[in-house]
This record gives structure tokens, C-alpha cells and sequence, in this order.
């Protein structure tokens, strides 16, 4: 499939990457390594995600600043990366081929070629295994790219899918230019006072049920509003809930536009991709999501409940 990949590439004058909105560290990092690859391979690319506002936090991985939220016109390729569902992408279907390179187990098989590897730790692994296969030179910037990927799609090294791969990974694209400690400084130590507003006015909301083996938290419009953060702000507060001691399952809600509550699911013993994926979402074993209409998150929640043996 690599190779196909290639010869798709080859054969493309215009091509478009694109990540899942509201991007984590593995979208953009996948994204912008591959897209710092084709610029080397001299192919005319364009780097796009729908998201308005990205986090603040990932501007120091590079090329950040050519990622455009005006979706490219006449593209003949259209690759996309980290995202298990095509609608996640906020696109339209359109003239080109679409390649969806992924590492969630939950994915949709949406492309024309589709390589999904839910072995790999991160999206970014299997661009690197890519890569490799190419023969590509892995540049220090494509390195701190994909680093930086890996580090956060594994809870700085902490998930279950952390393995002796992923430390070898870890080692070679630091031996290739990633610098750890300025990774590490740039996704843990550039908060906002408003984003630590938001932390205070969550935990203080925080329920606890089923003997506290279930952690349950939102985030309203309102409490944005209250603590002058953004949505970009929330993307730990599922983890919080999760270090808890006692918690199996943590629930967290975030208040989107247009009446839209996405849910995000983290646990240290059940699957909640199963979970997720019955309310039409996805994601890993141990942490997945989804979202739904507002009206129906209480009801939604309480059925969450309802089907736990814990």
C-alpha cells in the first residue's frame, strides 16, 4: 500500500492533506510532516484543516503558519491523516482521489486507499514507517513533527499502546533533531490564565457516580464565556477526570455551535471505543468519542451508565 501511495503522489499535480477539527497534536504533526515531505519531493501541496482557531500550543512545530482553513480548489489527491470517520474532515466530496492514512481501529475506510494500522501508536508512526519505506531522508523538522505526535497520542508515553516501538521511535527522532525538552516545554507549559479559570470552574462541577468508578464533567458555553477560554482550552479536562484514583470511566461533555455536545471517553479498564462507536463515534480502546444533539446528552449519559457492569 505504500507503494500505491506512492504512485498516487507521482501522479498528482495538486494535492491537499487534511486533518480531523478540532486537531491534536497527532493531526497536525502527521500532516505537516508529510507535508514538508512532498515539498522536498517538489510536489505542488497545500496543508488544510477547517478549524478556525488552532491551539496556540502547536505553533512552534513547523510549517504551522502554511495550514490554511480555505480548502484548496482543483485538487486532484486529497490525503488525510488521524481521522477515523470522513465527516470529521469537513469536506465535500469532490474530483480528486482520497488516500486516509490512520492508526484507529474504528475507522470508517473512507478512502480510495486506505492505510489504517491500529498497531502504530500514533497516525504519525505509520507516516514515518512510510517514510522509511521511501527512503526518505527524515529531515530534524519532519523529526520534531512526528515526535511531537507520538508523544501526545500516547499521554507522554503513558497509554497502553506505548511499547518498545514506540521508545525506539522516540529515540531515533530525537538522534534526528527533535529535542524532547522543547517539545515537552511547548504542550504542558504555555497555558492561559483563562484556561486554568476554565480548570477551576470544571473540577468545582465535577459528579461522581457508581461508587466514583465514573467521573463526569462539562464544559457550557457559559463557563467559557465565565472563564474567557477557548475551546482548544479543554482538550485535558477528560484526563483530569481520569486521575482520579477510583475512576474506571470519565465522561466528558463540551458545548459546541450549532446545538452540538461532543463527548469524549477515557478509561483504564473498559473499551470505550465500543462505547463510542454506538453513538457513532470512534477512537482507541482507551479513549474514544463522539458527538451528539444537546438535547440528548442527558439521556445519552444515563445509557452510558445504565450499560456498565463496573
Amino acid at each position: 500500500m505504500y507503494q500505491e501511495l506512492k504512485k498516487y503522489i507521482e501522479d498528482s499535480g495538486k494535492i491537499t492533506l487534511v486533518s480531523h477539527v478540532a486537531p491534536d497534536a497527532d493531526a497536525l504533526g502527521s500532516s505537516l510532516a508529510f507535508y514538508l515531505a512532498l515539498k522536498r519531493m517538489g510536489k505542488n501541496v497545500k496543508i488544510y484543516n477547517s478549524t478556525k482557531v488552532l491551539a496556540k500550543k502547536y505553533d512552534f512545530l513547523p510549517s504551522y503558519n502554511n495550514i490554511t482553513d480555505i480548502f484548496p480548489q482543483n485538487c486532484d489527491l486529497v490525503i488525510s491523516f488521524d481521522c477515523g470517520s470522513f465527516k470529521r474532515l469537513d469536506i465535500k466530496r469532490g474530483d480528486f482521489k482520497l488516500i486516509n492514512i490512520d492508526h484507529h481501529k474504528s475507522n470508517e475506510m473512507y478512502g480510495d486507499l486506505n492505510i489504517v494500522d491500529p498497531t502504530h501508536a500514533s497516525t504519525s508512526s505509520v507516516v514515518y514507517d512510510i517514510f522509511k519505506s521511501w527512503d526518505i531522508l527524515i529531515s530534524r523538522d519532519i523529526a520534531i513533527c512526528i515526535y511531537t505526535a507520538l508523544v501526545e497520542d500516547t499521554n507522554f508515553f503513558s497509554s497502553y499502546s506505548t511499547d518498545e516501538r514506540v521508545f525506539s521511535l522516540a529515540c531515533e527522532l530525537t538522534k534526528l533533531g527533535a529535542r524532547p525538552e522543547v517539545v515537552g516545554e511547548n504542550l504542558t507549559q504555555r497555558n492561559s490564565l483563562a484556561k486554568l479559570r476554565l480548570d477551576s470552574l470544571f473540577i468545582d462541577g465535577m459528579i461522581l457516580k457508581k461508587d466514583a468508578k465514573v467521573a463526569i464533567g462539562e464544559v457550557s458555553e457559559d463557563m467559557l464565556k465565565k472563564s474567557g477560554a477557548l475551546r482548544y482550552d479543554t482538550a485535558h479536562l477528560a484526563d483530569i477526570l481520569q486521575s482520579l484514583a477510583t475512576v474506571e470511566l470519565s465522561i466528558f461533555t463540551l458545548q459546541m455551535d450549532g446545538g452540538i455536545v461532543k463527548f469524549s471517553l477515557r478509561s483504564k479498564s473498559i473499551d470505550v471505543s465500543t462505547i463510542a462507536f454506538k453513538f457513532g463515534g470512534g477512537g482507541h480502546s482507551g479513549s474514544a468519542g463522539f458527538s451528539v444533539e444537546a438535547t440528548k446528552k442527558d439521556e445519552i449519559i444515563e445509557k452510558i451508565l445504565g450499560d456498565l457492569d463496573i
